[in-house]
């Protein structure tokens, strides 16, 4: 695998655990997902966006009080067309995101078709000193990120994250999904990458993103 995919990787999994321990990080202007995802995230960049490009979205789905919701990352129009991602996702603060190693921070995910030849994976928990954008929102944060070897992302589910309703949750609420994009210049960026570093791919990615959600039943 290329060496500076693996770099890459590595430094995404230790972001949190650097956030952690080093305080709250300067604020950027990042926009928060809401349940109708009305605002868009900027992209501090001077490269122009792609005409089209990867779409990523959210699924929408209902769970009832104390059930475990499953929600998919999808994305379509990037077939054969990324390499690497490294994603911000937001969550309702309420929710509990389902852990698989919670001393280390390691969340439980599934990958999914789009992603059957990634090499490697990583997804974690942002547990303390999140930005004021996010904890204002009562948004909790996890970091996903993973890589291929060469252009083989493909279209359609990425991954499958799971999140614990709470128990007395009241029938109708929305929790929402979405992305907190971490600029370029953030040694905590976020990337949507082929390896062509065609970054007009990535700016539309991110500058048209859909938000889901999880409605309580």
């Amino acid at each position: 695998m290329n060496i500076r995919k693996i770099t890459a990787i590595a430094a995404a999994a230790a972001v949190l655990a650097l956030s952690a321990a080093c305080g709250e990080p300067e604020k950027s202007p990042n926009s928060v997902p809401t349940a109708e995802n009305a605002t868009m995230p900027t992209y501090s960049s001077d490269v122009t966006a792609a005409a089209d490009g990867p779409k990523l979205m959210f699924s929408n789905v209902e769970a009832a009080a104390g059930e475990t919701a499953e929600v998919s990352l999808i994305v379509s129009g990037a077939a054969k067309n990324w390499t690497m991602c490294g994603l911000h996702i937001t969550f309702g603060e309420d929710l509990e995101c389902v852990m698989d190693d919670p001393a280390e921070g390691f969340i439980e995910y599934d990958l999914g078709p789009a992603s059957k030849r990634a090499t490697i994976s990583v997804g974690m928990l942002w547990r303390q000193n999140l930005p004021e954008e996010l904890t204002k929102n009562h948004l909790g944060c996890l970091f996903f990120t993973e890589t291929f070897d060469g252009d083989d992302g493909g279209d359609g589910e990425i991954v499958k994250f799971y999140f614990k309703v709470p128990e007395k949750a009241k029938s109708g609420t929305v929790y929402p999904i979405g992305i907190y994009y971490m600029p370029p210049d953030d040694i905590r960026s976020d990337m949507f990458r082929n390896s062509a570093d065609d970054l007009s791919l990535e700016k539309y990615a991110f500058e048209n993103w859909v938000g889901g959600s999880i409605t309580v039943k």
